[in-house]
């Protein structure tokens, strides 16, 4: 998983979603291009809305999200995590620390 503060889209890999054996009619069209910093432009396959779990033991926080599925086989990642998903967990990024804090429910 990579932590993108600057991207405001939540990305899944076509590839990640097949190894999760969903059935792929959970992907909802999506008729958007996306841009990267580098300039190059991608066609999304589509949407889908997933149950988002972080955090290890007690200390976890799951949440719905909505993951733009894209189709790229290069990607060292399986998922991007930009601002929606930080938002909807009240998360803090420490890129100097390496860490992501964000409050959790304590059984």
């Amino acid at each position: 998983m990579l932590v993108d503060t600057c991207n405001s889209v939540d990305l899944l890999y076509l590839s990640t979603f097949d190894k999760l054996r969903l059935p792929r009619s959970l992907i909802k069209p999506l008729h958007t291009v996306l841009t990267g910093f580098t300039g190059h432009t991608i066609q999304a396959v589509g949407e889908v809305t997933l149950d988002f779990t972080v955090g290890e033991g007690t200390k976890i926080s799951t949440i719905r999200a909505h993951f733009t599925v894209v189709d790229l086989e290069d990607s060292s990642y399986n998922e991007l995590i930009g601002r929606p998903i930080l938002t909807t967990l009240h998360a803090i990024v420490s890129l100097v620390h390496l860490k992501m804090k964000f409050p959790t429910q304590v059984a």
